[in-house]
């Protein structure tokens, strides 16, 4: 079960991301910002989403959140 922050944080995660900072390709910011998955991409997306949970500290069973 996801704790209360998690969830508010997920809904703007992509924002977010970009706004990390990253060296992320033209392809990835396209991503992030709402352009349609192709069924190749759907790894990629997957990557973001899951250094995005590392750097903010949610723990791998999405319970927790490092302070």
């Amino acid at each position: 079960m996801m704790n209360e922050k998690m969830v508010e944080a997920i809904k703007n995660w992509e924002t977010e991301y970009l706004s990390m900072n990253k060296s992320l390709s033209d392809r990835e910011k396209e991503i992030l910002k709402g352009d349609s998955i192709k069924s190749h991409e759907g790894m990629l997306f997957g990557r973001m989403y899951a250094d995005w949970k590392k750097e903010k500290g949610f723990d791998n069973d999405n319970t927790t959140q490092r302070d």
